[in-house]
């Protein structure tokens, strides 16, 4: 009997018998997820060293957090063009040859900035051009990484494998980050783009180990367009996505874009640049606890409430950055008692909220309709940069504190605005 696109496509590589892993990690016995999964940490690791330095070498060169906004801008600027399309595209090709053709994308873009940086000849039009470069393979990525998983894995390993997702993106900031700030402290920033360059190497590999399942929903050959609307059909007449949609702007687009402060921040705090890596690293500990937590549990049956919670948390935490700066204490105490600790909370936030988000909106989407549906989510990513090109120009006329208050009160403002349009999302 042939599969429709609506049917349940079950795993084409089944749970190996003679692996036990601890709870939290049960997923991972799955053959195909596994190679999947250890190639998100490498894309992580990468994404992690330009991350750290990108913002070093823009702030380095101009001095000023809305110049580390704009270039996050360019990097971002491809999700909003080609996001959306990068779903389709999930939906309509063969995604192990998308994945190895995007994948050498990001790899010959990080090898490029390694030899403009190392040979001295990089100018700030380079940084924006190669930033647009990663956005263009980003957009592409995540929805094709994503609406992969719930074909991969038994239902009841959902939640679990997405939230493995997520903690291989934050169980490699723990580490990587500070990694990468004592790399371009004691050699170059180039050489931030080197590890970068070698961890998509070891990406590639493990994609190429992947046996992919096939979807038969791609023996539509309707227009692309065709395909495009009818995603934003399926969202728009569907509350309770468009909510989850909607909330992803709290944490993932206004929250996130925290991360264009600090450069300043450590600044004005007195420190070098290696600092960076450091707040990252820790806010990376909360990150993982938050994951493990949840992939240890066999089932979460509030995932609403866990969602508007880690939302509400991310904005108060946003709130205390912005105290920190304006205490009369010295700089090592307020990074003991407060930016350490409110970065933890970030990072349990993050987490917790992209693993629930995303799992809902998994379970609810068809399979042919996954790929469009992560690609609209991805949108809180591209517009990110204009709460941090915002945040950047309030920090560069008024202080650093006036970024982070921004920042703090849009987040808060945005899960209000969710609570009055679609009140239950609560109970989900």
């Amino acid at each position: 009997m042939a599969t429709t696109p609506e049917q349940r496509i079950e795993p084409v590589s089944p749970s190996l018998g003679p692996i036990r892993l601890p709870s939290a990690f049960r997923s991972l016995s799955n053959r195909n997820f596994r190679y999947l999964w250890f190639g998100q940490v490498g894309a992580a690791t990468a994404m992690h060293a330009d991350m750290v330095a990108r913002s070093v070498l823009v702030y380095n060169l101009t001095g000023s957090s809305a110049a580390v906004g704009g270039v996050l801008g360019a990097r971002a600027l491809p999700m909003l063009i080609f996001g959306i399309f990068g779903g389709v595209a999930a939906d309509r090709f063969d995604r192990k040859k998308l994945l190895l053709i995007i994948q050498s994308w990001s790899l010959a873009m990080h090898a490029t900035m390694a030899a403009l940086i190392l040979t001295d000849t990089v100018l700030l039009w380079h940084i924006y051009v190669l930033a647009f470069g990663l956005g263009c393979g980003m957009a592409m990525n995540q929805p094709v990484r994503t609406s992969i998983i719930p074909n991969m894995v038994a239902r009841d390993q959902m939640v679990n494998a997405l939230t493995l997702n997520s903690i291989a993106i934050n169980g490699t900031r723990m580490v990587g980050p500070a990694l990468i700030g004592g790399l371009i402290f004691l050699t170059d920033v180039g050489w931030a783009y080197v590890w970068a360059m070698t961890a998509f190497i070891v990406v590639l590999w493990m994609t190429a180990k992947i046996d992919m399942p096939v979807i038969e929903a791609r023996k539509d050959r309707r227009s692309p367009a065709h395909q495009l609307v009818e995603g934003f059909k399926f969202i728009g007449s569907n509350r309770m996505v468009l909510a989850l949609v909607l909330l992803g702007l709290a944490p993932l687009a206004i929250g996130f874009a925290h991360q264009t402060l600090l450069p300043q921040l450590v600044d004005e705090f007195g420190f070098d640049e290696g600092m960076i890596g450091v707040i990252l690293s820790v806010g990376a500990i909360g990150g993982l606890a938050g994951g493990l937590t949840i992939a240890s549990k066999q089932s979460v049956t509030r995932k609403g409430l866990v969602m508007l919670a880690s939302s509400v948390l991310y904005g108060l935490s946003l709130l205390g950055f912005a105290l920190a700066t304006e205490l009369p204490f010295s700089p090592v105490l307020m990074l003991v008692l407060l930016v350490f600790p409110f970065i933890i909370a970030i990072g349990v936030s993050q987490t917790s909220f992209r693993a629930m988000n995303t799992t809902i909106l998994m379970e609810t989407a068809p399979d042919h309709m996954r790929g469009r549906v992560i690609s609209v989510t991805l949108l809180s990513n591209a517009l990110m940069p204009v709460a941090g090109y915002g945040a950047g120009v309030a920090a560069d006329k008024w202080g650093v504190s006036a970024g982070y208050l921004a920042l703090g009160l849009a987040c808060l403002a945005v899960i209000g605005l969710v609570m009055l349009i679609y009140p239950r999302v609560r109970n989900l």
